[in-house]
């Protein structure tokens, strides 16, 4: 099996360096998830396969009041996370553990264990979510670009120097700098996001030391020769920061090979990288002379041939430790990522071998040939950016090996043009989508994050899952939708056929923001056990007061504030940015229809949040919003009444 494994990911594997950097794994829970006890734990050890430290987001809460368990802070100690507890009495729980590797990439995971005998396996109500940013994927971007384009110059340096002599000095010195720019500014930004005080964080200090160095010489190199290849000097020692905070020193990793294989396989990528640029920009401005242009090229083409069979060898290899099974190509998210970077890179071997054959004695034929080149291995970059933000195969299976701990994502959101509406169960937001011939439910669990993993039937017909949080079944007949969700069960009354209602809800929307003042009273709760109502008072542009039955209340005016806890306390001014008073909560409504006599509902997708509003005219007179942790009804007094805001009286 290992050999058909390393067969079938030998192609994927012939690219830039796109190993994941360092992943600790979880091993083990104490208690596992879903687990039933008769004695309550004190704590919650959660054990993996190499050091880690503590990251913020640690929590554990009681399932039915929300209300946290946790006895003090989380502490690790080597491989084990520890979670001190309260004393628990019988009742479901839910816990979220959250690390910091060693390679500085933070995880996090979610169980639920029961206390007392007789209970069902409990499902976490808290979620758990590290998203890879388009921060992340730039900066990282960056920093690769630069890492590899800046050795890859010092290499075509070397092997060029006898043909061109001193004239590729400044453009070269010119691709030296930004490359060592480059590093040091997507370097700057990894680390300022990065746990201090792991390998990760220390390599990216030594090497952003290094560049910046390097790009103070490659910056005097054209007045000054004898700095650049103090430059170059700088290019190829950060060839070894991507090892060394990556995953070629992992416990599970065979120390020296995959050291040397991991340096071999970046070496190769930068060289064939950074040549193919030195091409496209320094050839053309240290010589005219086509005869030593192609001269240099050819040069070049026997190291470009001798980096991409190295680029092959050391991608055998990597795949035969990164993967364990075929179909971890297609069924990790690693996997997928490499084929991605498999479908740029095989079509990139056809562009080059052109370059180098028959493109070989037109200069400028090549040089078109090989921006190309340049572009698509950019493209693959990006990819590895991606690539360094997710556990590699073997990895992932021993993850899942471990339980169902796998860190939730946002709520996948339901199609366009379906009805929608929402509903409040416990603690969760649970939303219909209908469609003429199928039903789409999302469950959001009150960290706003999709909850999976649970029994969900519509109209007694079970669902399957459709993404995080989403569940869908066929529903081919008319009549109410009855969800049920682990044995409870909701009733929506909508129809797949309803009216669109976009024209409707703008113009709610634009009657709503051109109200002088607006009288409405608000219940608001997080659970069915917290429901709290609070009478608001709008007068445009810029002043609101609120009073909450039995609690706090507020007087904003302009850039002026005055708060108190409740209605005996006294007022307590502070500054206050002026806020738009008649902006209503949606901003960005979608799936807008008409589902009753003067009734629609609709999706705001930036919140996310469901909206079930009546109107009378063009005000709404009642709306319900379902969201995470926040159920919502709004009863509207009136709009353009009389009504005032004035400074407190004391």
């Amino acid at each position: 099996m290992r050999l058909v494994v390393v067969l079938a990911a030998a192609v994927v594997a012939l690219v830039l360096p796109g190993a994941a950097l360092a992943h600790a794994t979880l091993l083990t829970t104490t208690p596992a998830n879903g687990a039933v006890l008769a004695k309550a734990p004190t704590a919650v050890v959660v054990v993996f396969d190499d050091s880690v430290r503590v990251a913020k987001g640690n929590a554990a809460v009681d399932n039915e009041t929300q209300s946290s368990v946790l006895a003090g802070p989380a502490s690790a100690r080597g491989r084990d996370l520890t979670i001190p507890l309260k004393p628990l009495g019988d009742g479901a729980y839910s816990v979220r553990w959250s690390i910091v590797s060693e390679d500085g990439h933070r995880e996090e995971g979610v169980l639920a264990f029961a206390v007392g005998a007789g209970n069902a396996a409990p499902h976490s109500v808290l979620g758990a979510s590290v998203p890879l940013t388009w921060s992340d994927i730039l900066l990282r971007s960056l920093y690769y670009l630069g890492v590899l384009a800046g050795a890859g110059f010092a290499v075509f340096a070397l092997v060029t120097r006898r043909i061109a002599g001193p004239v590729l000095r400044r453009p070269l010195a010119h691709l030296v700098f930004f490359a060592l720019l480059l590093a040091f500014l997507g370097g700057s930004g990894i680390l300022h996001a990065a746990p201090p005080g792991t390998r990760f964080a220390l390599v990216m200090k030594i090497a952003l030391t290094v560049s910046l160095a390097g790009g103070a010489a490659a910056a005097l190199a054209p007045t000054m020769p004898q700095l650049l290849p103090v430059a170059y000097a700088a290019t190829l020692a950060l060839l070894a920061a991507p090892t060394l905070s990556g995953h070629a020193l992992d416990r599970d990793q065979p120390r020296i090979l995959a050291v040397v294989v991991d340096l071999a396989h970046t070496a190769s990528a930068a060289v064939w990288f950074g040549g193919l640029i030195a091409i496209v920009y320094a050839v053309p401005r240290a010589t005219k002379d086509d005869a030593t242009r192609r001269a240099l090229i050819s040069q070049f083409s026997k190291v470009a041939l001798a980096s991409v069979i190295v680029l092959g060898a050391s991608g055998i290899a990597r795949a035969y430790t990164e993967l364990s099974a075929v179909s971890q190509l297609w069924s990790t998210s690693y996997g997928r990522a490499l084929l991605v970077k498999t479908a740029i890179f095989v079509p990139l071997l056809g562009i080059g071998w052109l370059n180098r054959t028959v493109l070989m004695r037109v200069y400028a034929h090549v040089r078109r040939s090989a921006r190309v080149e340049v572009v698509a291995i950019a493209g693959i970059v990006v990819a590895v950016a991606i690539l360094t933000e997710l556990a590699p195969g073997r990895k992932a299976v021993r993850s899942a090996a471990a339980g169902p701990l796998a860190a939730a994502l946002p709520p996948t959101l339901p199609p366009r043009d379906a009805v929608v509406d929402a509903r409040e169960l416990g603690s969760l937001a649970v939303a219909v989508a209908r469609e003429p011939q199928r039903a789409t439910v999302t469950i959001i669990g009150p960290d706003a994050t999709g909850v999976d993993d649970r029994d969900v039937r519509v109209n007694d017909v079970a669902a399957i899952p459709c993404g995080s949080g989403c569940y869908r079944a066929p529903t081919p007949g008319a009549g109410p939708l009855r969800v049920s969700i682990d044995g409870r069960t909701l009733t929506f009354d909508v129809a797949a056929t309803a009216p669109d209602a976009t024209g409707l809800i703008e113009r709610i929307t634009r009657a709503y923001r051109a109200s002088r003042t607006i009288v409405f009273d608000e219940t608001l709760a997080s659970s069915p056990t917290n429901a709290q109502t609070t009478r608001f008072t709008i007068v445009a542009p810029h002043s609101l007061s609120y009073q909450t039955r039995g609690g706090p209340g507020a007087i904003v005016i302009n850039t002026r504030r005055w708060d108190r806890s409740d209605a005996g306390s006294p007022w307590k001014p502070t500054s206050q940015t002026p806020i738009d008073v008649t902006a209503p909560y949606w901003t960005r409504p979608t799936n807008a229809h008409l589902v009753g006599p003067n009734t629609i509902t609709f999706l705001d997708r930036g919140i996310p949040a469901w909206f079930r509003l009546t109107f009378k005219g063009s005000k709404p007179t009642v709306f319900h919003m379902t969201a995470a942790a926040h159920f919502m009804t709004e009863r509207y007094v009136g709009f353009d009444v009389p009504a005032e805001v004035s400074p407190p009286s004391r």
